[in-house]
């Protein structure tokens, strides 16, 4: 019995005055480039809503009720970004913008769960002819009111910054959502299965069917782990030349680029713990039905053992690829760990990191081990 692979959309609202233009566009393009990764790992898939593709020409009471209209109120993440400028007045908030969020708010007040509400405020110096007193104090207003409404926000103070930021918050919220959809999937699965199991037994075909589909889900994530720990390794070296290139005495741009690769860190280890959990979870599926189907060989007549001998090539193959991975994710563990203890963000990041490949060592560590047994069993089928 093949599971279809199920993908669940997550809409993403971004809302912003007109001066984070920058900003917005790199929303896009994280959101962009996770999308490819979690589409395959976490079964979702981010879909960013905003006024520029989403709100077709329209009249209503006013510009901003068009907007509202068309965006709607469902949701699951509200993203906004402020600095200079807190926007046009409506004719019930001072600011577009504001509107936007009270309408997130309201909502969030009312489930204590959805949207989640992200909030980002660019602290970085305004060109004079662009400083609008007036704008600036909306925006300080507004952030000085959120502590009281229960709201934690987050400061950048360039695009670098904000990239590396959101990168790891939206890979947070990623996690969250896809903890929520795999409960609910695993109970429909368990009740597929157990409907089936129900109506008739499962046979050879059945158990070789699981066994491939699972595998395939293993690959994916084993694809996944290899392509976030290369680019966690660009990023943090990327970093680590910027800070090469500033003033070795400027402690506060340092802390900075230091700040960034913790982000990047975090990042990798929420993905690391998704991409672990689920191969922990396949594994045991794939390895149980393997077994089950093998012991359901002998019900009925082969012609040859042509299918064992290509199953134990297959099952080598497997195995030396997850010792290749061990080896390079051990020498990954020793390098995390030997970073130097720079701050408290970063030495957090590098306990996660250090927590998840630990976990993803003994996951491999069981792999190997498991289709040790298996050979085994194939070679005494095969009488060798």
């Amino acid at each position: 019995m093949r599971l279809a692979r199920q993908t669940t959309i997550f809409q993403v609202f971004v809302a912003s005055p007109s001066d984070v233009i920058e900003e917005r566009a790199i929303l896009e393009q994280v959101i962009s480039e996770l999308n490819q990764i979690w589409s395959r790992s976490l079964g979702l898939t981010l879909e960013l809503l905003r006024w520029e593709t989403n709100v077709r020409p329209a009249f209503s009471l006013d510009p901003q009720t068009v907007i509202n209209d068309q965006i709607g109120t469902d949701y699951d993440v509200f993203i906004g970004i402020f600095w200079g400028r807190f926007g046009a007045a409506t004719s019930r908030a001072e600011s577009g913008t504001l509107e936007e969020f009270e309408r997130a708010y309201s909502r969030f007040t009312n489930s204590e769960t959805v949207p989640e509400i992200m909030l980002y405020f660019k602290d970085a110096p305004i060109a004079p002819s662009k400083l609008d007193p007036a704008q600036l104090k909306g925006v300080q207003d507004f952030k000085r009111s959120l502590s009281a409404r229960g709201g934690l926000y987050y400061d950048f103070e360039d695009s670098s910054g904000f990239e590396s930021s959101v990168r790891a918050h939206l890979s947070a919220v990623a996690q969250k959502l896809s903890q929520s959809r795999f409960s609910t999937i695993l109970a429909k699965e368990a009740q597929a299965i157990t409907v089936a199991e129900d109506e008739d037994e499962l046979g050879y075909f059945d158990h070789i069917e699981m066994y491939e589909s699972k595998i395939e889900e293993m690959t994916i994530a084993i694809e996944i782990i290899n392509e976030a720990t290369i680019r966690v390794g660009e990023q943090v070296s990327q970093h680590a030349k910027e800070a090469e290139k500033g003033d070795p005495q400027n402690i506060k741009a340092a802390r900075r680029f230091v700040t960034r690769a913790a982000d990047d860190m975090d990042s990798y280890a929420t993905i690391m713990k998704a991409q672990v959990s689920t191969l922990s979870s396949t594994r045991v599926v794939a390895f149980n039905s393997l077994s089950s189907a093998l012991s359901l060989r002998n019900d009925f007549s082969r012609n040859g053992d042509e299918d064992l001998r290509e199953l134990r090539e297959s099952l080598s193959s497997m195995k030396e690829g997850s010792l290749t991975a061990r080896n390079a994710m051990a020498g990954m563990r020793v390098a995390t760990d030997g970073l130097p203890r720079m701050s408290k963000e970063l030495n957090k990041a590098k306990r996660a990191v250090v927590s998840q490949i630990d976990g993803l060592l003994s996951e491999l560590d069981s792999v190997h081990s498991t289709i040790n047994n298996i050979v085994e069993a194939i070679d005494q089928m095969l009488g060798e």
